[in-house]
């Protein structure tokens, strides 16, 4: 393989090989102005201290870069896995971190496996699926020279904070449909079944969130510790600090985000019970005006009742005394508000 000198010259174009494979090379150079590279032309142990290779590898290509990079058996038999746990495996010259990205289909919830491998001025990302995030991450480094000058440990660190912060994200589209279904709630413009069934949907997604990023919990800790340092060869522990902190923030706000659900369905159920409530008082309102007309048409309807109470007199006035009454007791319940 070729070294790379530091002249200027046009970007150059990754190989057909490489494309076909799946395989993308990007190049940070503090000096040169160009970032997609062939891997053919790349000699890994020439990298200086002012450039920063990164290889992402989206399918299959497992062995060119095995072959590049001289990665051991070991790794190369855990690159081809299919579990989904986060690990960290330290190597003589590079250290392997499995982490798990959230992949959203159609509004369901996935785990997608992200493997980055750190060397000296090299960074290999290999994933089987598309993680967006990397995508983001590349268009805001690409055109910055000054990106050569980034440790790969502190690349690393940058991945897995955009990693982290991907979960933040999928948490805002939940918050602002659970707002939704309160205000939706609250002007009883949705029906009772549409509401639970997508009270249960948020809460099923925001479940598989959190599952995918808790394992992390664990593995994030371990890269701020300073035996990592010393095995990895990285130069400040630190830089895994601010990933870890946004770890917990997003596991803390992934705890709100539940209770933001257990909040909506007791506004359901708060409403549901006021609307219960009307309908009682309404029944009850009706009731008591029904009820004292039913009394005395019983009473002006017995068979024993006097002579004087079997006119046409007595007949008109008991019906003015039925409507008066009933007249009445709604003119009560509108003034005290119960209808």
């Amino acid at each position: 393989m070729l070294s790379l000198r530091r002249r200027a010259r046009p970007p150059a174009l990754p190989s057909d090989e490489d494309h076909q494979s799946g395989l993308r090379a990007l190049l940070y150079d503090a000096e040169l102005d160009y970032s997609l590279v062939s891997l053919q032309e790349v000699e890994v142990d020439a990298l200086t201290a002012e450039q920063l290779l990164w290889v992402d590898v989206s399918d299959g290509a497992v062995e060119q870069a095995a072959a590049a990079f001289g990665l051991t058996e070991e790794t190369i038999a855990v690159l081809c896995e299919q579990t989904h746990d986060p690990d960290l495996f330290t190597h003589d010259d590079y250290v392997h971190v499995i982490v798990v990205a959230p992949g959203v289909d159609q509004g369901s919830v996935g785990p997608r496996r992200l493997d980055c491998l750190v060397g000296p001025n090299w960074v290999i990302t290999f994933h089987l699926e598309p993680i967006p995030f990397l995508d983001h991450l590349d268009t805001r480094m690409r055109g910055n020279t000054n990106a050569g000058r980034i440790d790969s440990h502190d690349f690393l660190a940058a991945i897995l904070h955009e990693l982290v912060a991907s979960y933040l994200a999928e948490l805002r589209p939940l918050e602002a449909g659970l707002d939704r279904v309160d205000l939706r709630a609250l002007t009883g413009r949705i029906d009772d079944e549409a509401l639970l069934r997508e009270l249960v949907h948020t809460r099923v997604r925001l479940a598989k969130l959190r599952r995918l990023l808790e394992p992390h919990r664990e593995l994030y800790p371990r890269l701020a510790r300073s035996e990592f340092v010393v095995l990895s060869g990285s130069s400040v522990a630190s830089d895994f600090e601010a990933p870890t902190d946004l770890l917990e923030r997003t596991l803390q706000a992934m705890e709100t985000t539940r209770e933001m659900i257990a909040g909506s369905f007791e506004i359901y159920t708060t409403w549901t019970t006021h609307g219960t409530n009307k309908v009682m008082k309404r029944l009850t309102v009706a009731s008591v005006t029904l009820l004292p007309p039913t009394l005395v048409s019983s009473v002006m309807g017995m068979n024993s009742l006097p002579g004087a109470f079997q006119t046409n007199a007595a007949f008109w006035l008991s019906t003015a005394a039925m409507a008066s009454l009933g007249v009445s007791t709604v003119t009560l319940a509108w003034i005290r508000r119960w209808i």
